[in-house]
């Protein structure tokens, strides 16, 4: 599931209609403009795309309206700016969509209560914010006319990040809209860690206080995100530079572990429409160091956009994490052919007591499929894990690349203290250590995913177990099947034919070359299926379980097979 859109200052930008066509993103910022290309995106390059229109207006004059008189007159003059705008762009639909969903009003416009300005200047900041919630109903007003919605807010990461911020200076406009927009940045990442100055989330704590007195009106959209070195050093004479800054570049690989994250976390939100990264279509300049497309600063091809686009058929997170299948659905089993009722009592209670046993390998039968099904989710966790795993080697490759050449200059350094010897060697044997667990881990999914097979096959049971009906009624009358050999092992259906049952070694145990799998959906007297593995090879099942007693396997081998790799895992 994907929740990463775009942000696109200039349309034109060359890999543009590919990157829309390739991801579909949720959701798109738009600068006012190319008419065209948002006819196109409806027709078909992305036309589910919930698209945010911005009207760009300068610092200076923003902060002029909000100085204004009457701010919510400012507001609707911009409304009306955007209503009159290249004969009715803003109202004009294809395919029974809008071009634009909603539009945004003014950008990163007013400081919050947790910025400097409001610690240095409170009496000034307050005028502002008062200023902006007039101008936002005002804004919001003019467009409803013709009914289009605005998009609320959209402060500078990390001004307002309490939900008080926003129910003290915006009651009013929490009542009236319904899209909420944030902006969020880090750096060097988006995930919370060491050296890290991250944003990231703070939506999520100020809608949890919204929520509680506004209920689940409002649905959120990330209007700007991504990698912003401003955030963590916002005196540094570099200015607002981005991931792709030549004095601090973030490598591909980190970057995408914080988006990779943060999408994580935004499908755990089901109000969130999905987040706009800073800049997809960059606008030149310092915006370069944002942007998405092209080439990186060493000429490699930048990978991100087909990241995301994977991200879309992937199933998204539970929000209340794994749960156990309810009331699993069970096969049909074989039905025992009709017989007439004995006439006498002793029939009937000798009837009785064949049933009343039926009927308790039945419970057995179904307490294993219980056990069994309470595995998948900690194979399927596991199986992420592994795949995680498997990304993170070539991460701890580079960085084993770094740290012997890294190594090599510091033998050649005279001037190098012991201790700083030491400690370069205490890091790299760190490093050996988590590459050795991070491959175990790695290695282990194949295993996992011959085990979530296993459990698949025994969750939907055999699919031959009609045909049974036509084995042997003696044995049925016993209440027991004689094992069936299959004459044509590849095929879908299989015809079985009822042959003289070739009993097991003294011991029990079946052949070493196969492993049994018990059933849980073992019709009545077959106690164990077979998944055979060989040199690497899958091979067809057949039974090695016959009808007597005493030639019964091992119980619940499958069960504990499995177990054991989730364990591993």
């Amino acid at each position: 599931m994907n929740k990463l859109g775009f942000y696109i200052e200039v349309s034109t930008r060359q890999w543009i209609p590919e990157a829309l066509a390739e991801v579909k993103p949720p959701t798109i910022l738009w600068h006012a403009g190319d008419r065209g290309k948002l006819q196109e995106i409806r027709r078909g390059l992305s036309p589910d795309s919930f698209i945010i229109g911005r009207w760009f207006v300068e610092n200076q004059e923003q902060d002029a309206m909000l100085r204004s008189a009457d701010p919510a007159a400012a507001g609707r003059s911009l409304a009306d700016r955007i209503l009159n705008y290249d004969m009715g762009y803003a109202t004009e639909r294809v395919n029974d969509r809008l071009l634009i969903d909603a539009w945004m009003s003014l950008n990163e416009a007013v400081p919050g209560p947790a910025s400097s300005n409001f610690q240095s200047d409170p009496a000034e900041v307050k005028q502002k914010l008062r200023a902006y919630e007039e101008f936002q109903l005002g804004f919001r007003e003019r467009l409803q006319t013709q009914k289009l919605e605005a998009v609320a807010f959209n402060f500078a990461a990390g001004n307002f990040t309490a939900a008080s911020h926003y129910l003290e200076w915006f009651p009013r406009t929490l009542e009236s809209y319904k899209y909420l927009g944030f902006h969020e940045y880090g750096w060097p990442a988006l995930k919370p860690g060491p050296d890290v100055a991250t944003g990231a989330l703070l939506y999520r704590t100020c809608l949890d206080g919204i929520r509680k007195k506004y209920g689940d009106r409002h649905e959120v959209i990330i209007t700007e995100c991504g990698l912003a070195r401003m955030y963590k050093y916002p005196v540094d004479p570099a200015g607002d530079v981005g991931w792709l800054w030549p004095g601090e570049t973030i490598a591909q690989d980190r970057y995408w572990e914080s988006l990779a994250w943060y999408n994580a976390e935004l499908c755990r939100d089901a109000y969130v429409k999905g987040v706009c990264l800073y800049q997809v279509g960059h606008g030149g300049g310092k915006w370069e160091t944002f942007r998405h497309l092209g080439e990186d600063n060493q000429h490699q091809s930048i990978q991100i956009i087909s990241r995301i686009a994977k991200l879309r058929d992937a199933r998204g997170p539970d929000p209340d994490g794994p749960k156990l299948p309810d009331d699993p659905k069970l096969p049909d089993g074989p039905k025992l052919p009709d017989e007439p009722l004995p006439a006498d009592l002793a029939g009937l209670k000798k009837r009785a007591a064949d049933l009343e046993g039926k009927l308790a390998l039945a419970a057995q039968q179904l307490a294993s499929l219980a056990q069994l099904a309470a595995q998948k989710p900690l194979l399927d966790t596991a199986a992420k894990q592994a795949v995680q795993a498997a990304a993170l080697l070539s991460t701890l490759t580079a960085l084993q690349g770094r740290m012997q050449r890294a190594g090599a200059q510091l033998a050649q350094r005279s001037d190098a203290t012991p201790a700083l010897r030491q400690r370069a060697a205490d890091l790299q044997a760190k490093l050996d250590t988590l590459q050795g667990r991070v491959t175990a881990v790695a290695g282990l999914a194949p295993a996992i995913s011959q085990a979530q097979k296993d459990l698949q096959a025994a969750l939907a049971g055999p699919s031959n177990l009609p045909a049974l009906q036509k084995q042997c009624p003696a044995c049925w009358r016993r209440s027991r099947v004689c094992a069936p050999t299959w004459k044509k092992a590849r095929t879908a259906t299989r015809r079985s034919a009822c042959k003289t049952p070739r009993p097991a070694s003294a011991s029990g145990r079946v052949s070493a070359r196969t492993r049994p799998l018990t059933s849980p959906l073992a019709w009545p007297g077959m106690r164990a299926l077979t998944m055979p593995v060989r040199s690497g090879r899958r091979l067809e099942p057949r039974p090695t379980a016959w009808c007597s007693a005493a030639a019964q396997p091992p119980a619940s081998t499958g069960q504990t097979r499995i177990r054991d790799l989730t364990a591993s895992a």
